[in-house]
């Protein structure tokens, strides 16, 4: 199998896992048959196969290029990171929807981060895969980074949609108070940022491991992020 041809089906079998399964009403007949338990174990363990094919099947990839290596785009790029490692870490420890279907809406309190974005996990997830997407400009960078660009990014809507099913009036009411996308419930006026309420430690946790990846980058994956 052509190492690109593969990449796609396994860029594809990561986003029919999201969508076609896991985002659609084959979920509510999978789990009736398997039960809740055993589908989450399963589906978790097809999407690390997704993933692990993905990053083989780039590692294998011919470079076929489009636009080349966007050098002009790398400080955009640079800004973008920095929000995905800060939205990711201190996303992931932050009581929300989006992580493993854990709360419901009246779990959740709007506040730290929460208030830029209800979903900073998988918004920090898709600023990384747009961030490397538009400075990459080849057939597989565009294959693996729009992938978890677009679930990142837009995959949390069709979340959503099952949420507003399940939960009515009470997600109704959660919604009012933020926006998937990052600071709009804030510019909007139906919230307000108060830095004291995100973790300092987190923050600095997160910008500190930016720095070491941005230190090591090279090393590690063989290109550099700077200019």
């Amino acid at each position: 199998m052509l190492p690109l041809t593969s990449l796609g089906l396994a860029c594809a079998l990561f986003l029919g896992l999201h969508w076609l399964v896991a985002g659609s009403p084959l979920r509510r007949v999978i789990v009736t048959i398997t039960g809740e338990k055993i589908f989450r174990a399963v589906f978790s363990l097809a999407v690390l196969v997704s993933l692990l094919w993905m990053g083989w099947a780039y590692a294998h990839a011919p470079y076929i290029e489009t636009w080349g290596e966007a050098v002009d785009l790398k400080p955009v790029a640079l800004v973008l990171m920095a929000f995905a490692f800060v939205f990711f870490i201190v996303g992931t420890f932050a009581k929300n929807m989006s992580i493993l279907n854990q709360n419901t809406p009246e779990d959740v309190n709007v506040k730290g981060m929460l208030r830029i974005t209800r979903n900073p996990g998988l918004i920090g997830l898709g600023l990384w895969g747009l961030a490397h997407f538009i400075v990459n400009g080849d057939w597989a960078g565009h294959l693996l980074f729009g992938s978890f660009a677009f679930q990142g990014l837009v995959g949390p809507l069709n979340m959503e949609r099952k949420y507003r099913k399940k939960f009515g009036a009470a997600w109704d009411a959660y919604v009012s108070q933020t926006s998937h996308v990052p600071f709009l419930a804030i510019l909007t006026g139906r919230n307000r940022l108060v830095l004291s309420e995100i973790s300092k430690s987190l923050l600095i946790a997160s910008l500190l491991a930016y720095a070491l990846v941005l230190y090591y980058h090279a090393a590690w994956f063989g290109v550099s992020p700077l200019s």
